[in-house]
């Protein structure tokens, strides 16, 4: 077999391949891959993802890649695709810090990584928190274990069991199925060589049938499947970020005209945004069998959404413009985010861990918090639209605008008071059933308890009149700092408590930047506002 790969990979490099190969067939293939059955085009994407950090290289797709790693390794031994960004590390390895890629065979030859790995071992034999240097050695580990995996055939599950529900992988197959699977691989290079994929596409159909038959009771409907492919295919919720772009745009535009019409349309967009990104919920719900709210990812969509309808309920009721471009650029920016950061936000679709394994009070507690979220994630963009007329000094002759826009802002807090409040209360009672107790001091549990009193005594200054607008609308901005603490800085940073399901790592340098700016624009609004106030004393 050894000598058949080197053989056909030598062939392959001499053969034009101007003509892409039909690998639907292929990635229709069910394969039992974390914790559940996917089509092999999820697989390879999320592997590749992690490998090299896209899900195409060099021209070719996930599939196509991974096929190709399969099939012939001996072809990839020196190519550099196995991508690394972390600078230390780079300079540990030796590696310039312009490259971003090692091949197999820097890891083979690199005398230093075993070390480096073996201390990675200590670290999470200790359960301790690794800081972003050894995050990024256990991700070079993971992908050195992926690819290792792939060529190997050993996480390759493409064939259920009648008696196990662990499918085996290509390496354990034998007899009329290994014949089977060979055939595809025979006809993948006769497909590239000839130009012509009929016999691979038949191939792949034999091993997919014959696959089936061995316990057809485990095999995925067609259907389940297909909505999977689909998925993958449209991505819609990018396609929902380019509607509520173009959103932000026409309502931009609307600021600007007497004409009712540009409102109307940057409505229409939102709602057609709206749709696309409610129709890939209802996908990902689907393909997952529970609601999508089990890790990071899953939260920053489901919080786009809230914000976007959120937001268009108040500009229908207020018609003021403001807050639809703030709802639209708060959830073009939170699908974004989601869309540009896989190596943060996981996008991967895995099964709940057993805590979550509660739909009931997975939906009620967390779709709650996260809602909660949304409503601040609005108070915010309005907050900011407010905060511009300070910066740019045109406080005096814009005081209608900016009282209305301090009334959103209070409007926007109080639904994400009520909604949070709300969630704590009955993630309470989800602790007490799941984990024998009502209220425990978790990390989680105390800064959702800390953001909705930052929210609190918003409300409260402004109800009793100690904050007027300018003081409502800096402390909201401000207070969001405090979600961002709740949603994302005990998972990335604390990553302790029993909320571990959540944990992650990375983005902090941008999140931290982030809040930074986001401090000194309030600043700077601040400073303006009081050269005004004091120019009213003189």
């Amino acid at each position: 077999m050894k000598l058949k790969h080197i053989i056909f990979s030598t062939l392959l490099l001499l053969t034009p391949q101007s003509q892409a190969l039909d690998v639907t067939e292929f990635e229709s293939l069910p394969i039992q891959d974390g914790g559940r059955v996917k089509p092999f085009d999820t697989f390879a994407k999320e592997n590749v993802q992690l490998i090299t950090g896209t899900q195409k290289y060099e021209g070719k797709n996930a599939t196509e890649l991974v096929m190709a790693w399969l099939f012939f390794p001996d072809q990839w031994l020196n190519q550099k695709f196995i991508q690394i960004k972390h600078l230390q590390l780079k300079k540990d390895l030796d590696m310039p810090e312009t490259q971003s890629y090692l091949s197999p065979q820097d890891v083979i030859k690199n005398t230093k990584l075993p070390n480096i790995f073996t201390e990675l071992m200590h670290l999470q034999k200790e359960k301790k928190k690794l800081d972003n240097y050894y995050t990024a050695v256990n991700r070079l580990n993971n992908q050195l274990q992926s690819y290792q995996e792939i060529i190997a055939g050993r996480n390759i599950r493409l064939v259920p069991q009648a008696l196990s529900p662990d499918w085996l992988p290509i390496s354990d197959i034998k007899g009329e199925l290994q014949q089977a699977f060979n055939n595809i691989a025979n006809n993948y290079y006769a497909a590239i060589a000839k130009k012509d994929d009929t016999l691979f596409v038949n191939a792949v159909k034999e091993f997919a049938q014959a696959t089936k038959l061995q316990a057809p009771q485990s095999y995925p409907q067609y259907s389940e499947i297909k909505m999977e492919l689909i998925y993958n295919k449209y991505h819609p919720f990018r396609i929902a970020y380019i509607f509520y772009l173009l959103a932000i745009a026409a309502f931009t535009y609307s600021l600007s005209s007497t004409k009712k019409a540009p409102w109307y349309f940057a409505l229409a967009l939102c709602f057609a945004g709206t749709l696309v990104h409610i129709f890939g919920f209802a996908l990902r719900c689907w393909i997952a069998g529970r609601p999508p709210v089990s890790n990071m990812y899953e939260s920053v969509i489901w919080v786009a959404l809230g914000c976007i309808v959120i937001g268009v309920i108040f500009e229908l009721i207020y018609k003021r413009k403001y807050i639809g471009l703030a709802a639209s650029a708060m959830a073009t920016l939170c699908l974004i985010i989601g869309d540009a950061a896989p190596a943060v936000l996981d996008q991967s679709i895995r099964p709940l861990e057993p805590v979550l394994r509660s739909n009931y009070w997975l939906t009620i507690h967390v779709l709650t918090i996260t809602l909660s979220y949304a409503a601040f994630a609005l108070a915010t963009g309005i907050g900011n639209i407010a905060l511009s007329y300070y910066v740019r000094g045109v406080e005096t002759q814009n005081k209608e605008k900016i009282n209305a826009l301090s009334l959103y802002v209070y409007r926007s807090i109080q639904v994400g008071v009520l909604l949070l409040t709300a969630g704590t209360i009955l993630g309470g009672v989800w602790a007490d059933y799941s984990w024998g107790r009502f209220w425990g001091w978790d990390p989680k549990e105390t800064w959702a308890l800390i953001a909705d009193l930052f929210y609190l005594a918003v409300l409260h200054g402004r109800f009793s009149g100690w904050l007027k607008a300018f003081g409502t609308i800096a402390a909201s901005v401000v207070a969001f700092s405090g979600v961002i603490m709740a949603w994302y800085g005990v998972n990335f940073v604390l990553g302790v408590g029993l909320h571990s399901y959540g944990f992650g790592g990375g983005g902090v340098g941008y999140v931290g930047s982030v809040l930074a700016v986001q401090l000194l624009y309030v600043a700077i609004a601040g400073y303006q506002h009081r050269k005004v106030l004091k120019k009213a004393k003189t």
